[in-house]
């Protein structure tokens, strides 16, 4: 039976190498990739430009970080090239990154969640891995942290 992974990407440069990362631990394990970015309530972040701001403008940045993570998909893969391509899931969702990773797993029925050790916003720096700190606490599945620099055995 195959499993689920879970995989948490921001637009950080760490996330290039974590999708590699994560590609490379699913096809060992022969399980299924769910790579998932949440962005901020765009309602929260336009608040008070609402009369001046498309209202297309939050498929477009969905859009834009859709093809970031395909972008970087296809090259881990071009980088690994005994390892096929990989099933895998793309998803752009909308919240508090650590609320919504830990409901999709549930909803999802992961059994891995693989997270970078640190964010990619200025706040998150501050917060110190707020976000990767309240998975690890919450998730209801194992959960990797990933740091760059070390090789999957």
């Amino acid at each position: 039976m195959t499993k689920k992974i879970l995989v948490g990407v921001d637009l950080s440069k760490m996330s290039e190498s974590l999708i590699t990362y994560s590609h490379n631990i699913a096809h060992r394990l022969n399980d299924e990739i769910i790579y998932l970015h949440v962005l901020p309530r765009l309602s929260s972040i336009w608040r008070g430009y609402e009369p001046w701001i498309p209202p297309q403008i939050g498929d477009e940045v969905k859009q834009i970080a859709h093809k970031k993570i395909s972008y970087w998909i296809q090259k881990a893969e071009a980088q690994i090239k005994d390892i096929p391509s990989h099933e895998h899931t793309i998803l752009i969702e909308e919240g508090s990154p650590g609320e919504v990773i830990i409901s999709k797993a549930r909803e999802m029925g992961v059994s891995l969640i693989i997270v970078g050790y640190k964010g990619h916003s200025t706040m998150e720096h501050i917060l110190v891995g707020s976000t990767t700190t309240a998975i690890a606490r919450h998730a209801p599945c194992s959960v990797l942290i990933y740091r760059p620099g070390f090789e999957v055995i």
